[in-house]
Parts: C-alpha cells; structure tokens; sequence
C-alpha cells in the first residue's frame, strides 16, 4: 500500500505541471538575486520562469490572474519553500535516478496520449527545453520524496482506529460517495500573536463576505489563498469523505453542491471551503476461481523436457479417472499445497502469477489444463468452481486506512512546512 499511496502523492504533483497549457517561453533578462535561502541564492530568471508557468495554469483554467505584486509574492513564496525541501533531499542523499525519471516521464506522456519522443516535441514546442523539463520533474519528485520520509513515515493508522471510523456516522453516511472541494487557506505565521490572528481573521471573513456577494471562487483561491493547490483555483480534486481533511470533513459531507463554510481555524490560518460537485461509489464485486494444481519442478535429476512429460504423463492418467488432488499429493513440488492435495482455495485477480493466471481464466469448471509453464516450474491447474464474491467490504477496509494516512499526512505537511520555513535562514532581496 505505501508504495501505492508514494506514487499517488508523486503523480498529483507532476500533473498539475502537465495538464494544462502552459507557456514556457524563458525571459530574456539581466538576472539578480531575489532571495537566498540558506546561502543558496534563487534568481530572477527562476522566479520569472515559474511565474510564466503559473500563469499559463491560471489562463488555461479561463480564470484571472491575481495583480502581478500579489502573483510574484505567491510564486516566489513556493520557490523558497520547494529550495528548502531540496535542501533537506539532498543533504538526506535523495537521488531519483534515470531509469525512474525515464519511467515516470513515458508513464505522463501516455497520460496526455503520447509517445515519449511525441511528448519531447510538444515540451520543445511550448519553448522549454526537454533537459530543463526533466529537471523539474526530478525535481517534484524528489520534494514528494522527502516530504514522505520526513512525514510520511511517522504516521500510522491502527486497526482500531479503522474499526471506529468504519462504525462513525461519517462511514454509515458516506459509504461510496466522493466530494471535490475548493479551498482557500489564509495562513498565520508559526507562534502567532493574537494581533496577527486577528488580521488573519478578519481577512478571511471579508474574503467569504465577498464570495457571498458573488465573487468567484476559483480566482480568490488563486489571488488570496496560501494553500498547495490556489494555482489551481483552489480545487482539492476528487475526495473521498475518509480523505477529506478531519478539520473540515464534517462539514463538507453536510454542504449543498455550491454551499460554503468558513473561516474554520486551524494551526495554519483560516480556511474557507465550498463543495463543488459530489459522485456516488458501488458494490465492488470480483470474479473468483477455486482452483488446484499439481507443479513440477526441473531439477538435477530431471530437466526441463523430462519435467514436461512426466506431467503429460500424469494428465493422462488424470483423463483415465485418477485424481488430480491425489496426484498432487504423491507428484507435487508446491510444498505449501502438497499436502491438501494441490488446493489453492479461492483465488481473487492478482494473486497469481501472470502465466498461470490467463490459463486458468481459460479453463472451464472441471476441465484440467495443459502443462503451464511458470516461474516456478510447469503446472496442471484443475478449476473446481467460480464465483462472484462481495470485496466491498475489504477493499473498504484497505480504502480506509490509506484515506486515514494521506489525511494526516495532508495536515502533517502542511505543518511541517511552516516549521522548515521558519527555521531556515531566508534573504529576500526585492
């Protein structure tokens, strides 16, 4: 499952650079330092580079860009935030290397229905170099990596901890169903003074005051939230109620499609939030094979070819009457079903290896294969009996104890990057 919940984490990142138009002309300018972080100086041509491509966000949504001091500020804000945590991979000797650079770069150009050479072209098109587009993804990647060791690792979800959510009014309610969610965040620096809670308060409460009025959501996101996703208008994605965050996961699952709620108080500022769309879920239903099998294995004594037909022959003698759980018995080098004479019990998608998977979905009930050739050795695979089994409720189960994890590891980050913001040496030179 971790590697799983990596991935994902990974891919959210990277997409949001690749689905959307973006412009990716660099600028053609004398360059200076705008900011040092930690004796690492970040240059005009950087922040001028990232605004180019936020803007291409924004216009590719068909929202309005904030004014260009409060855009600058935002962009350069996250550049300093994703140094310090390039920083900290590095010094940690975090490394992506090329082949899984490669890997991730084909699997995004498949995304956008591409070959790698087609994906190459359409970058150079847009008017960024393909080198200088690798490096970004490294760079996501990595962040997404150090952000899961340093955060990632420490948070657990226990059995009892998925049990009780299962049993919550929240589960009984929302068993299925997924929300997408806007999001505006306006932050408070670490150890706030209630001077500066207050401002914060008041901002946030003007900010609603305004969206009542009517003002669109999306591009108050992108002009005034110091959330993670404001360049996307604030847009959370798709959501289940177990991924939604705990600080306002209550109250989404009670919003009308359209309503709002906020300011909401956190550690990290004021939220406000409004329920974009919602979109029911179903029985999750697999096919199910009850299957045994007789391997044979080469060996010193018996090679590949002796192997096969001494397996013919058993298959013979099974197409004469004998039984094939016998035979395994007596015959089989599957030591772990050996003995209850070849049984696999119910065997769902996924559990066996590629080969023998297709050639026991081919078989029908009672019918005996062909020798089937594996890893492991050639196989005689018997399908007794097939069924449609209700996985609903352990897929749930596995469901919920991802969702708990990437809810606190959402919340986590957030905290943590206040921390590692305040407690690194920044220069602003503006």
């Amino acid at each position: 499952m971790s590697e799983l919940k990596n991935a994902s984490r990974v891919m959210a990142g990277l997409l949001m650079l690749l689905l959307c138009g973006i412009t990716f002309a660099e600028p053609r300018l004398l360059d200076r330092v705008v900011a040092v972080v930690d004796r690492e100086a970040l240059m005009e041509s950087e922040l001028q580079q990232r605004m180019q491509q936020v803007r291409g966000q924004i216009a590719d949504r068909g929202l309005r860009a904030p004014p260009e001091a409060v855009l600058r500020q935002q962009v350069l804000d996250r550049l300093i935030l994703d140094t310090i945590q390039l920083q900290l991979a590095r010094q940690a000797g975090m490394r992506i290397d090329e082949q899984t650079l490669n890997q991730t770069l084909t699997r995004i150009a498949r995304q956008n229905q591409m070959d790698l050479r087609q994906f190459s072209q359409a970058i150079e098109a847009d008017g960024m170099s393909f080198a200088a587009f690798r490096e970004q993804i490294r760079q996501e990647m990595l962040i997404s990596q150090v952000r899961q060791r340093r955060v990632g690792d420490r948070i657990q979800v226990s059995q009892q901890e998925i049990e009780n959510y299962l049993a919550s009014p929240e589960a009984l309610e929302q068993e299925g169903r997924e929300f997408r969610v806007g999001h505006i965040l306006v932050q408070v620096p670490d150890n706030p003074t209630p001077e500066q809670i207050g401002e914060a308060q008041r901002r946030a409460e003007a900010l609603k005051k305004r969206l009542d009025a009517g003002e669109d959501f999306q591009e108050m996101a992108i002009s005034s939230s110091a959330g993670d996703e404001a360049f996307s208008g604030g847009d959370l994605g798709w959501r289940a109620a177990a991924a939604l965050p705990s600080l306002f996961a209550d109250q989404v699952v009670r919003l009308p499609v359209g309503g709002m709620a906020g300011p909401i108080r956190s550690p990290s500022g004021f939220h406000l939030i409004k329920l974009l769309e919602t979109r029911g879920g179903a029985q999750h239903l697999v096919d199910q094979t009850r299957a045994r099998h007789l391997l044979l294995s080469t060996n010193a004594l018996r090679d590949e070819q002796a192997t096969l037909n001494q397996l013919r022959e058993l298959r013979q003698r099974i197409s004469r009457g004998e039984s094939l759980a016998d035979l395994a018995r007596e015959y089989s080098d599957d030591r772990g079903s050996k003995q209850s004479g070849g049984s696999l019990g119910w065997v769902s998608p996924g559990q066996m290896v590629p080969a023998f998977e297709q050639a026991m979905n081919q078989l029908a009930v009672g019918e005996v294969s062909e020798p089937v050739q594996s890893q492991f050795g050639w196989h005689l695979i018997l399908v007794e009996e097939r069924r449609k089994s209700d996985m609903t409720d352990n897929l749930r189960r596995q469901q919920v104890r991802q969702l708990l994890s990437e809810r606190r590891f959402e919340e986590e980050v957030q905290n943590w990057l206040r921390e590692i913001r305040d407690s690194t040496w920044v220069e602003i030179r503006e």
